[in-house]
């Protein structure tokens, strides 16, 4: 019911894709709907990162961008959600002559369109800089991001193929996120290891998206636990990236016995095919976790979210009022 891990263009609905093609006049292919969700014989995260082809040629409009915002966040207070950090890369919807910061207030406007009809709901954007991107337009995702806190923009992220492009690629980008004091999370340590991690750490980051490769039991794990990360597992696209096997190598247990902190997220809805549910629910049935072990895991993701105080303190109170709806309903 908190997802701190969640990309737009890879959590667009079936009838999204069906929607947008018809008003664009835009083929969804001959296999639609296959084609938009990763198959199970997906060899790696490169493969795994071409589902976002088609997501990407719809989302290229104001009006693309706000709905499909809307309709995410919709969707998530339906499914019960109490919180969502929607992460998106501002400079890959910019073909048709959309500012990166154009984009952004489009995001937002269809976000504080759906928030107007989910009470009880919050949710906020995440801006990704790209690791193909270039300086230049990383950077420019890094001042839109300036220019926009206060808003819904809460943070700033670095994705994509982290075994072609390292972060120590990305120090003079992050040396700005850091300047202008924003919050950090980077993809680290799910393609690649340890040492991509700590370089994550040096450019920032107070939150890593996946990192499930971090060497817990070394120097690496001694630092991550003193500076108080936080781990964002998505133990589904993981297996489906083949960064991981089966769920019985998600890390849960070692990061637990250190006392790093981690989270239980599902990257992305419609490519993985997939939510926070159902991960609670595949960990719980391979570990058998308790009530007291999910409601962590969930605490973990409102200590660690970007959001006010405020906001922090309504989610542990709706936290403590719905964990044992949540934890009965993942246990069937």
């Amino acid at each position: 019911m908190i997802d701190l891990h969640l990309h737009l263009d890879g959590s667009l609905s079936e009838q999204d894709f069906i929607y947008l093609a018809k008003k664009d006049g835009i083929s969804l292919g001959d296999n639609f709907p296959q084609n938009i969700y990763v198959p199970d014989d997906c060899p790696s995260l490169e493969v795994y990162l071409e589902r976002f082809n088609l997501p990407l040629l719809l989302m290229q409009s104001s009006e693309n961008i706000s709905f499909v915002t809307q309709s995410l966040a919709k969707r998530l207070y339906d499914l019960g959600y109490i919180y969502a950090e929607i992460r998106f890369a501002p400079q890959l919807h910019t073909q048709k002559g959309l500012s990166q910061y154009e984009v952004t207030l489009a995001a937002l406007d269809g976000l504080n369109k759906a928030l107007q009809e989910c009470p009880g709901f919050e949710a906020n954007l995440i801006l990704c800089c790209m690791r193909h991107g270039t300086e230049d337009v990383n950077l420019e995702t890094i001042g839109v991001a300036n220019q926009l806190k206060g808003t819904r923009v809460v943070g700033v992220d670095l994705a994509g193929a982290e075994r072609l492009h390292p972060s120590s690629y990305y120090k003079n980008i992050f040396d700005l996120a850091k300047k202008y004091e924003l919050n950090i999370t980077i993809h680290a340590g799910e393609a690649t290891g340890s040492d991509e991690i700590m370089m994550a750490l040096d450019n920032g980051a107070t939150r890593i998206g996946h990192g499930v490769h971090l060497m817990v039991n070394s120097p690496d794990g001694d630092r991550a636990k003193r500076e108080n990360v936080c781990f964002e597992f998505c133990p589904t696209s993981n297996l489906q990236t083949k960064s991981l096997k089966k769920y019985e190598d998600v890390p849960i247990r070692d990061f637990q016995a250190k006392g790093i902190d981690i989270t239980i997220n599902s990257d992305n809805m419609t490519v993985s095919n997939t939510d926070v549910y159902k991960e609670f629910k595949h960990l719980y049935q391979t570990f058998k976790l308790n009530k007291k072990e999910v409601y962590g895991f969930l605490l973990n993701s409102v200590n660690h979210s970007f959001t006010s105080e405020e906001i922090k303190q309504k989610l542990r109170d709706r936290l403590d009022q719905k964990i044992d709806d949540f934890y009965s309903e993942i246990c069937q």
